[in-house]
């Protein structure tokens, strides 16, 4: 047995003059970059396997007669299988044997077989793909394994970023809370305190407001990617949660003019949802569309149902949206070409979070929007 470090092509027949014409056909054609073994029988072919394997060499191909004594080909070819599946493996059989082919193939992952008296021609070609096509799944096995080590480090990278945001976004609500405190102390419980000391706690009060909404924003989104929603569903009916919220909206759509206008035939919208991920999901398009909406303009929230499902429509006469504002509308962080009407505050993570808590009911979400035409934001959930 030769120690050459080049993989081996191996070759079994039990008819030394054909294994000798093989060996020869097969080291003229390939002998500069393969080492080309022989054996006259199974039994000598899986000790030379097993040999191969102490000695870390690769096999890419083994080519093996079907018809030998002891040990039949197929048979052969399913044991090497078992400890070597990546090598491809070609039968060479005198009679076409359907039997054998199939438990090669069903068994051994068999790559080709091939008729005796073989051509040379044809026997080279085939040899060549089955080397080529090792080596190439090699080199694609090598780079997924890789690929994958990477992904998981990763992973583990962003787990850990993650873990810290979210550690250090909760611990900010305290202060931001305080600090918005402390403001609406300054402008509600003294007396005889200056103007321009009330203007500078109103203006610290919006902002603690603002940056509150931030970190809850960034709260629900560590959430939701990280797995960690609660998420209870249950039938209900989402007409009294929807009015509800339409209600509190009413008077900050009055200071720009705004009607909202609440349209729904039937008594009831039983959907199966999760409460509060409904009222957040509800909250956050009706907020958007008097956000955006021009002053003295109408907003028109519609509920419908039909079998399946019990839809929520948000219509707002607003600008509208681009088609290129429409493809990254969902998307985290997405600054949009309409800008609020009234000075709103917006942290650009509001569709992104209506998004995953409608997927996560099991339900959809989606705009249409002509440019200067308004926009229609439609959410649909499941009635079962």
């Amino acid at each position: 047995m030769n120690n050459n470090p080049k993989p081996v092509i191996l070759c079994v027949d039990d008819e030394k003059m054909l294994l000798l014409a093989l060996k020869h056909q097969l080291k003229r054609q390939f002998g500069s970059g393969y080492h080309i073994e022989t054996a006259s029988s199974g039994e000598e072919a899986l000790e030379i396997v097993d040999h191969l394997l102490a000695e870390h060499l690769e096999l890419p191909v083994i080519i093996s007669d079907q018809i030998m004594p002891g040990m039949t080909g197929d048979e052969l070819l399913q044991q090497i299988h078992a400890s070597l599946p990546k090598t491809l493996k070609i039968l060479l059989t005198g009679e076409t044997d359907i039997q054998a082919i199939g438990n090669a193939v069903n068994k051994a992952n068999l790559y080709r077989y091939i008729s005796k008296p073989w051509v040379q021609t044809d026997l080279c070609i085939t040899v060549t793909e089955a080397l080529r096509s090792y080596f190439q799944e090699k080199k694609l096995s090598a780079f997924y394994a890789d690929l994958e080590k990477k992904v998981a480090e990763r992973t583990r990278e962003l787990q850990q970023k993650n873990e810290f945001l979210s550690i250090a976004v909760h611990d900010l609500k305290n202060p931001i809370s305080a600090i918005q405190g402390f403001a609406e102390m300054l402008k509600y419980d003294f007396d005889d305190i200056p103007d321009e000391v009330i203007d500078v706690a109103s203006q610290i009060s919006i902002s603690a407001r603002q940056m509150f909404e931030l970190v809850r924003n960034l709260l629900e989104i560590n959430a939701i990617e990280s797995s960690k929603m609660n998420i209870s569903l249950s039938v209900v009916d989402i007409k009294p949660t929807l009015q509800g919220i339409v209600n509190q909206y009413i008077e900050r759509a009055k200071k720009k003019d705004i009607l909202l206008q609440m349209q729904c035939d039937d008594e009831q919208y039983q959907a199966k949802v999760d409460i509060n991920l409904l009222r957040q999901v509800l909250d956050n398009l009706i907020s958007n569309a008097i956000k955006y909406s021009p002053y003295g303009k109408s907003v028109f929230i519609r509920l419908n149902q039909n079998s399946r499902f019990v839809r929520c429509e948000v219509q707002d006469e607003g600008p509208g949206l681009s088609d290129e504002d429409q493809e990254k509308l969902f998307n985290e962080f997405t600054r949009l070409t309409p800008k609020p009407t009234g000075g709103e505050h917006s942290t650009g993570l509001g569709l992104f979070i209506v998004k995953k808590l409608v997927e996560s009911m099991q339900g959809k979400v989606w705009c249409e929007s002509i440019l200067g035409q308004g926009t229609t934001f439609r959410v649909e959930f499941p009635i079962k």
